[in-house]
């Protein structure tokens, strides 16, 4: 049996073209942000994903599955990058207390101040960014891109 996904309300790609190149923008868009982080904090994306992703959403630690659930990628690739990580005392890997067959990541101090740094930088560019677009402009962009997310998010 073929499982078809549905089409999301909110986009009709097949309606315009101009819809299209909007979606073809955003991903040139992003492609230059993955760029810029990377060069900057000299560490691939996937990993300041990583990174980012146990700053804000877990600094009391969680599992590799969870991670690799939340990051959309898989658990081997996951797991890759927080040996990577662990041996630049970046990461550190703790058991469950409760049940010692659990592993738990968890950013070190050191891993802390990289992400800290990361984030204050990657707020400054923002605001570089933002002062270059009118502020109805960007009022309208952060609209629109919020529409093309819950469109995105609705069909996966």
């Amino acid at each position: 049996m073929k499982i078809q996904k549905k089409s999301p309300k909110s986009i009709n790609l097949h309606c315009c073209d101009e819809q299209v190149h909007l979606l073809r923008e955003i991903m040139r868009v992003h492609q230059a942000l993955l760029g810029i982080a990377n060069r900057e904090v000299g560490m691939p994306s996937a990993r300041l994903a990583l990174l980012r992703q146990l700053a804000i959403s877990h600094p009391e630690g969680v599992g590799i599955m969870d991670l690799a659930r939340r990051l959309g990628v898989n658990a081997a690739a996951v797991t890759r990058h927080v040996k990577e990580m662990k041996a630049e005392r970046l990461v550190g890997r703790f058991l469950d207390i409760k049940d010692n067959r659990r592993n738990y990541v968890k950013l070190t101090p050191e891993g802390v101040q990289i992400f800290e740094e990361f984030h204050k930088r990657a707020h400054e560019f923002e605001s570089l960014i933002c002062k270059t677009i009118e502020p109805d402009d960007l009022t309208t962009t952060i609209r629109v891109l919020s529409q093309v997310r819950a469109a995105i998010e609705e069909y996966q």
